[in-house]
């Protein structure tokens, strides 16, 4: 038994020594040890079931704890000294299967090692009724004085509680009977204000009545005057969009009379609800860089001004827009008047199409490759200059009507001067398909219409034609 207290002890030492030097900043998180320590101590106290206990506990939490080996011994001749050989025998034997190398095998008492062999060989190991009766009684008187202590500290808590509340309860009742005088000199107090309030009160009703009337009574007059007044605001806006349509990147007028209709003069805020590009101001006769934002009109004059609107560039043919114009009267915010217009553009709507005459070509073929450039929309398109893209496969080879430039990177660049409403120009290049052009191979070019006068530049892709092998 001193053997292994010793060697328990020189393993626990070392074990932590180890951890001090291996892993710093974290001994506090090792709690098997602690564990270990506390059925080490009880084993010292001959408790024991409470070592086989908190051996168990250690086991169970800790299964990969490096005090597992000397945790197995201490069951071990825990569960010899309580009476349980066989519980000895299994422990016994677990250790020797996964420490089969440990030095600790040197410590291990001969008893222990005959029920380990005797366990293996398939022996029934009788319990020692005599070690377990003086274990479960140790084990018993251990429980008894535990709880003997916390009855002891019960009882004592509950005796200092009991003065606690005594002393409590006098302080209490001196409390209440101060409280009392105070809340009946205070109520006192508060009946005294609360009359000399209530009489305030009663006077100050009294003159709030006599003003809320007053106040009710002008406010009458006000309503009845606004409403009269309001209802005499009469104000007629009036919009000549003769034109309804508008030419793309050009600036067109609008002709706009607003006519005080009412018996009285009148100023008016106005404003102009319109997307930002189309840059819309109210000017006046004569003024047409001066933007209006405020009229004064008296009863029965018309005010003659112009709406300036400029068609953007960016806007496609045929599309609407809504414009407003809103006349707020300044003395009251309530009363608008509003009339509306649709704005439309008018642009040319270009569209090109290319491809070869032919959807399947041969390899070496000679054939036509057609450009087809088309206005469908309100404006003739002017200034154009179509650039081509010929697919890699395909090679120029010259007859083309029509002027042209050939670039660098080999884009073949036509200029078109003008196509009409509903009309087309078309281009014919003479081409020849390359004799390496795989089979299969699709031949698909590009074209680019620019109009140099609406700053517009399109990109269309052309129809694609296949390669096929020759017949």
């Amino acid at each position: 038994m001193k053997s292994f207290l010793r060697s328990v002890v020189v393993g626990v030492f070392s074990l932590f020594v180890v951890i001090a030097f291996s892993v710093p900043g974290q001994s506090a998180e090792i709690d098997d040890s602690t564990v270990f320590v506390e059925a080490f101590n009880a084993y010292q106290q001959k408790d024991y079931l409470l070592t086989i206990e908190k051996c168990d506990q250690l086991n169970q939490v800790f299964p990969e704890s490096p005090l597992r080996d000397v945790t197995l011994l201490l069951i071990a001749r825990a569960s010899l000294k309580s009476g349980n050989n066989e519980r000895a025998a299994k422990s016994v034997t677990l250790f020797t299967k996964e420490f089969p190398e440990s030095r600790l095998k040197t410590s291990v008492e001969d008893e222990l090692m005959t029920l380990a062999h005797r366990y293996q060989k398939g022996d029934v190991l009788a319990a020692d009724k005599t070690l377990q009766a003086v274990a479960r009684q140790v084990s018993n008187d251990r429980i008894a004085r535990q709880r003997a202590a916390e009855m002891k500290l019960e009882m004592e808590r509950i005796a200092k509680a009991k003065a606690e509340q005594e002393r409590l309860a006098k302080i209490k009742l001196e409390e209440e009977r101060l409280e009392k005088e105070r809340l009946e000199k205070e109520r006192l107090a508060k009946v005294k204000l609360e009359e000399e309030r209530l009489e305030k009160e009663r006077l100050e009703k009294e003159r709030l009545a006599k003003i809320k009337l007053e106040e009710e009574r002008r406010e009458k007059e006000r309503l009845l005057a606004e409403k009269l007044a309001k209802e005499n605001i009469k104000i007629a806006i009036s919009l000549r969009n003769d034109a309804g349509s508008f030419p793309i990147g050009s600036s067109s007028v609008i002709p706009l009379e607003i006519t005080n209709r009412g018996n009285s003069s009148e100023e008016l805020l106005l404003n102009i609800s319109a997307a930002r590009e189309y840059g819309v101001i109210l000017t006046k006769p004569g003024k047409p860089d001066e933007s209006v934002t405020r009229l004064q009109l008296a009863s029965g004059e018309t005010f003659k001004g112009s709406l300036h609107v400029r068609m953007p560039f960016e806007m496609v043919d045929g599309h609407r827009s809504l414009l407003s114009v809103h006349a707020v009267s300044a003395k009251f915010s309530d009363i608008a008047f509003k009339q509306e217009t649709v704005v439309i553009c008018s642009a040319p709507l270009v569209r090109a199409v290319a491809k070869l005459v032919k959807p399947k070509v041969t390899p070496g073929e000679k054939l036509s490759y057609r450009v087809a450039v088309l206005n469908a929309g309100s404006q003739s398109a002017q200034n154009l200059t179509v650039r081509l893209q010929l697919p890699p496969q395909i090679d120029f080879q010259g007859g083309s009507d029509t002027p042209f430039k050939q670039e660098s990177n080999g884009a073949l660049v036509f200029t078109v001067d003008k196509v009409d409403i509903g009309q087309l120009v078309q281009i014919n290049l003479d081409v020849k398909v390359r004799e390496n052009t795989s089979i299969g191979q699709e031949l698909r070019g590009q074209v680019e219409v620019e109009s140099g006068g609406l700053q517009k530049k399109e990109v269309f892709v052309a129809s694609a034609s296949v390669v096929i092998a020759p017949k």
